[in-house]
Parts: C-alpha cells; sequence; structure tokens
C-alpha cells in the first residue's frame, strides 16, 4: 500500500482540531494549581473493565493492538508479531500519528529499550548505527475498523527511545533517553559501557512514508544529552527539545537550511534537520542560572502567574564525551547484570549541555518531558516539578517570549506525574501520567476542571504516547510494560460542559472605554 506524501503534509492527528484558546488553558491550569479540585462531568465516571486491562467511561470501547512483554515469551496475550514474523520490541512509549491513503492512519512508536533488553527491535544490517542496539521505532498500519494491517521495525540500533515529536512534514523525531558512550567501565564517566558501539543520546528522524526501515542518522548538531520530547514552531521551523533530569534545560534547535534562507518552514522535509543547526537553551536574563524546580533552596519559590522575559544561549559544545561523572562507586555489578556499571554515585558533568548552559545563565527544569505546541505557544511538562514533586507545567509563549509556571499540582489525586501530552479535537487537552500510583489518562477542560479518560486497571505502569487520529475519532496511547497500543474510541463529541455563566452586563457610563 503506498502512503502519499500530499497526505502525510497534512501533519499529524491532530490536524484540523478545534484547540484551546491559550488564555483559557492558563485558567484552567492556574486553578488547579490553586488546589482546585474540581472535577468536570467529562464522559462521566469509570466503569470497571471485566477484563482488568482499561477502565474507561460507559460508551466508549478500547482495542488491544501489537502488544509485548518484556524477557518474556510464554504469556499469549504480550507476544504479538510484526507483519514479517519479528516478536513486537517491548516497552512502548512515545508515539505520533500520521493520516495515509485509503484511509489508513499510521503509527510511529518509540521503544524504551536498553542493552541487553529483549524482544528488541532488529538491526537492520544495511544500515546499521549501532549493531548492538535493541531499541528503535515501529510503525503500524490501522485501517478504519481500527485493526492493524500491516507493522514494521522503521529505525532501530538506537537504545531507550523514549519520547519525540511529530513534525509539520510528516515525520517522528524519536529521542534517545540515555548518553551511553562505547568502552570499557571507567571510573570517571557513568557514560561508558561495553555493551554499546557507538556513542548514543541523539535524536533520530523517522519518515512515516517510509515503508520499511530508514538509515539511521543521528542530528548530532541536535546535542547529545538525555533527549526526551520534541516540538516543532511550524511558523518558524525551530525545534524545540526537553531534557529528562532533575537539572534539565529547554533547548531550541534552529536548522541551517531555514538560518541560511534555503528552505522555509513550509519547505522542509526529512532530512533537512541532519544538515546542521544551531543549539541553544532557554535563560531568563533577570535571573540568571534560574532554578524553577521549587524543591526549595536556592532561589525564591516561584508561584503561578508570574512571567519571565526569556532569551536563548547558545551551547558551546554540543557533544560533550562526559554527561554524568562518577563521585565514587558503591557495589561492583554482578555477573550478567543489565548495568556493568555496578552501584555508583554520580553528579552532572560541567562539560555536559545543561551544566554548560546553567554556568552560562540558563534556567533549571524538573524533569522536563512532555511538550506540545500550540497557537505561538508552547506547553511543557515537568514530571517532577513542585514542592511536593507531583509535577508542574509551563507555558513558553514563543511570540512575547515570556515564560511562566500555570500549574503545580499539590495533589497527586488531582495531578500525578505529567509526562506525555496532547490537544484534543474537541479543545480540551489529554495529558498521561506516569506517577507514584496507578496512572490516568487525564482531560483538561478550558472551564478549569480535570476528568479522568482513562485508568491503568492491570497495573501501574505508566501511560505515553497519547495521540489522535487524523479524523479525531481515536484516541491511541501507549501502556509501558507490558507494552500494549490502546485504541479507544466512543462518543467524544458528548463531553459534558458546565453552563457558562453570563457575563454582567456593563454601566455604560462607568465603563472605561465610553465617552
Amino acid at each position: 500500500m503506498r502512503i502519499s506524501r500530499r497526505q502525510f503534509l497534512r501533519h499529524s492527528a491532530v490536524a484540523g482540531a478545534a484547540f484551546l484558546v491559550s488564555g483559557a488553558f492558563d485558567l484552567a491550569l492556574a486553578r488547579i494549581a490553586h488546589g482546585a479540585r474540581t472535577q468536570a462531568p467529562g464522559f462521566g465516571p469509570l466503569a470497571n473493565d471485566p477484563a482488568g486491562a482499561l477502565d474507561l467511561p460507559a460508551g466508549f470501547q478500547y482495542r488491544a493492538l501489537s502488544t509485548s512483554i518484556i524477557g518474556r515469551t510464554d504469556d499469549a496475550r504480550f507476544n504479538q508479531r510484526l507483519s514479517n514474523g519479528d516478536p513486537v520490541p517491548a516497552r512502548h512509549d512515545g508515539m505520533a500519528a500520521f493520516a495515509g491513503d485509503d484511509g489508513i492512519t499510521v503509527l510511529v512508536r518509540n521503544h524504551e529499550l536498553d542493552p541487553g533488553d529483549v524482544p528488541g527491535v532488529r538491526v537492520d544490517p544495511q544500515h546499521p548505527y549501532d549493531p548492538l542496539g535493541t531499541g528503535g521505532t515501529t510503525t503500524l498500519w490501522i485501517d478504519a475498523d481500527r485493526k492493524v494491517v500491516r507493522s514494521f521495525a522503521s529505525l532501530s540500533g538506537t537504545f531507550r527511545n523514549c519520547a519525540g515529536g511529530p513534525t509539520p512534514w510528516g515525520s517522528w523525531l524519536s529521542a534517545e533517553e540515555c548518553t551511553y558512550m562505547p568502552g570499557p567501565v571507567d571510573r570517571v564517566s557513568q557514560d561508558r559501557r561495553p555493551d554499546v558501539s557507538r556513542p548514543h543520546g541523539y535524536v533520530f528522524e523517522v519518515d512515516a512514508h517510509a515503508t520499511g526501515l530508514v538509515a539511521p542518522v543521528p542530528i548530532r548538531a541536535m546535542g547529545r544529552f538525555y533527549h526526551e520530547a520534541l516540538a516543532v514552531d511550524p511558523e518558524t521551523g525551530d525545534v524545540y527539545l526537553t531534557e529528562d533530569r532533575g537539572d534539565g534545560l529547554l533547548y531550541r534547535y534552529t536548522p541551517d537550511v531555514i538560518a541560511r534562507g534555503e528552505r522555509k518552514p513550509s519547505e522542509m522535509r526529512a532530512g533537512h534537520l541532519a544538515m546542521g543547526g544551531r543549539l541553544e537553551a532557554m535563560r531568563v536574563p533577570l535571573m540568571p542560572s534560574l532554578r524553577t524546580q521549587n524543591w526549595g533552596p536556592p532561589g525564591p519559590a516561584i508561584v503561578p502567574g508570574q512571567r519571565f522575559d526569556f532569551d536563548w544561549v547558545g551551547i558551546p559544545e554540543v557533544e560533550p564525551d562526559i554527561d554524568e561523572e562518577v563521585t565514587r562507586t558503591l557495589a561492583r555489578a554482578r555477573v550478567g547484570s543489565a548495568d556493568p556499571r555496578g552501584h555508583r554515585d554520580v553528579r552532572t558533568a560541567p562539560g555536559s549541555t545543561r551544566a554548560q548552559g546553567f554556568a552560562l545563565g540558563c534556567t533549571q527544569f524538573a524533569r522536563a518531558e512532555g511538550i506540545t505546541y500550540h497557537s505561538g505557544s508552547l506547553y511543557v511538562c515537568c514530571t517532577s516539578g513542585g514542592a511536593g514533586q507531583c509535577g508542574q507545567v509551563w507555558r513558553v509563549n514563543l511570540r512575547t517570549r515570556q515564560l511562566s509556571l500555570v500549574i503545580e499540582a499539590s495533589n497527586r489525586d488531582v495531578l500525578d506525574g505529567p509526562d506525555n501530552l496532547c490537544p484534543t479535537p474537541w479543545g480540551d487537552l489529554v495529558i498521561c501520567e506516569d506517577g507514584v500510583d496507578t496512572d490516568r489518562v487525564l482531560g483538561l477542560t478550558p472551564e478549569g476542571a480535570v476528568y479522568e479518560i482513562a485508568r491503568n486497571a492491570y497495573n501501574k505502569e505508566e501511560f505515553a504516547g497519547a495521540c489522535f487520529s487524523p479524523d479525531g475519532r481515536t484516541l491511541f496511547v501507549n501502556r509501558q510494560e507490558p507494552g500494549v497500543t490502546y485504541a479507544i474510541w466512543g462518543p467524544w463529541g458528548t463531553r459534558a460542559r458546565p453552563a457558562r455563566r453570563r457575563a454582567p452586563a456593563r454601566n455604560p457610563v462607568a465603563s472605561p472605554s465610553s465617552g
């Protein structure tokens, strides 16, 4: 089946959706930040799943697609195969949906696999990046009946492909959440390990138009660090990147082909990002080296509603040799251990991208993970931000260059470890939880209330990769382990909305605009 590039250029699954008004979104998040426990009726209460997998509201259905379980082959529920007969790789994570021909939805899905993890993505012998790599991506073609008609590996030879992001030109940016370097176990570098053969910690681009494995080309100018998620500003072509570290930065990547005027943002195609670019990190000039975690001193606590002007500072060395350095070794690795380095105390290396940026005054964030672009702004989830480490959501207004904290959850019943996020076709936001207890898929309304869309009834593993089909009828989301991609559908258009209060009539005499 051939998938037309024209259809891919309609962007991803949320194309044409009626998104939230930014101001209303900020109001919603601020209400939660102040401890509001208002619950929207949403689609109604969740009903217990008789199968013990996924609790959903009445009237909704799900189908489990393309399942896998790490290290086991004895559970028929989680041992499905790709179309070529290979086992489905384990640990499903970030994902995006794209439009294909004849009503096909194309899902490109990450697999967050470490050295030795099985089942993994079989390495392409013709286009290997790291022959020892177990991670990568798979691509699923889903028909109108929400059934898999074809599935195949699309990126191989990588590790810990955690999150990423779709591009407006129809590709998936798959990010490695690791900084492994080849070599024997080192007394100084935490990155060195003998079970990898190439440097890791890069972003790779997967053309959703591909019908098989793509050549694994690291976008080296995007930096070598603990990558998480990415979002593209379609108006400028800039790419924004998060770093899943407690002292991580927020980065911007400007492609050379755009900076030199060789391409307009609308002319970008898969492969152009790898031609080079400039990596920068956010800085609040009036508060250099600002710590936004709110975990305590040093620095003042940041409260929702505060706004900070920001700019961007170039990172001098984007591919450092060491991301974390060892301070002391506590125990040697056991024979057969998945990590040959053993138990160690480590700290951020002074040459890492985040240490370089922080020394230049850039701003720290607490495990920045999910990121999405909407109407000139970015919304960024910091999974462990806040005094209670329940999570934060930040708004980055790219047009006014202002940063603001719009939520700092203090109650895990309301929000617990916000991770991946995506907009909905009906104007709300979907947030996947990666918290300390039972994780959920939540909806957030413009009125400031939350509601449950789904609950993990099987175990306490996280949800990831939420995205909508191009027609807005199906929500796809992953449970990481055992790995399951769920297709969820039902009466999305019936979400109950509270009655809006009518604004009082203005007194024309007292109105500032009268006269």
